[in-house]
C-alpha cells in the first residue's frame, strides 16, 4: 500500500500539467452542450448587438 501510494505522488508530481489539462478536457467534454451555448451566447452578445443608434456622431 505504501508503494502504491508513492506511485501516486510521483505520478503528480512528474506530470501535473498534463493530469490538469486531461481533467479540463473531460470537463469540457462532459459539460459540451453548456459550453457551446455559453460560446454562442457570449458571441451573439458581443459585437453583433452593438447598437449604434446610441452612439454619438
Amino acid at each position: 500500500m505504501k508503494e502504491f501510494v508513492n506511485d501516486i505522488q510521483n505520478l503528480i508530481v512528474k506530470h501535473w500539467g498534463k493530469l490538469i489539462v486531461t481533467v479540463i478536457i473531460v470537463t469540457l467534454l462532459i459539460n459540451y452542450k453548456d459550453v457551446y451555448n455559453g460560446a454562442r451566447d457570449g458571441w451573439n452578445s458581443g459585437w453583433n448587438s452593438v447598437d449604434d443608434s446610441t452612439q454619438s456622431k
